[in-house]
């Protein structure tokens, strides 16, 4: 019995990978992008993906509105003083926040092939949020994003 061969319909794009180079433009970043790694260290930077695709609507025909959800995070010192690096670290992310709704008004998006368009951007958080504190004198900030887009 011969076994049927499957058609590759489209082109498969890595929509992570073009996530991390449309958002490696960010003047903001303090070390190179990482795709979910965030390292113990001043600095460090990633992108880590929340819920991935969902459908927002499917159309009759064939395509489809959908979202895709993501966390920018950075790893910078914290302080259990009264100096100034905590509220410097809330002032960074929101230049982050900042440019994520220039991007938005500039048209300037992650390009998730042929297929896909009628991008918006939006932030999901109307300030960065401490994630999490670490001992070696470091907290994880963050802030939620979205990309809606349609495909098909």
């Amino acid at each position: 019995m011969k076994r049927k061969k499957n058609k590759k319909i489209g082109c498969v794009i890595n929509k992570e990978e073009r996530l991390i180079k449309w958002a490696e433009q960010n003047p903001y970043l303090t070390d190179a992008l990482k795709m979910n790694w965030l390292a113990e260290h001043n600095g460090s930077c990633s992108i880590s993906p929340v819920s991935g695709e969902v459908f927002i609507e499917k159309y009759i025909d064939g395509s489809s509105l959908k979202h895709y959800d993501f966390m920018f995070c950075v790893m910078l010192p914290i302080s259990d003083t009264t100096d100034n690096i905590n509220v410097g670290n809330m002032f960074a992310l929101r230049q982050w926040q900042n440019w994520i709704d220039d991007m938005e008004a500039s048209g300037n998006y992650p390009d998730f092939g042929k297929s896909c368009g009628d991008y918006e951007l939006q932030n999901l958080a109307n300030s960065p949020q401490l994630a999490q504190i670490y001992e070696n004198g470091f907290a994880k900030y963050q802030f939620p994003a979205r990309l809606i887009y349609t495909e098909g």
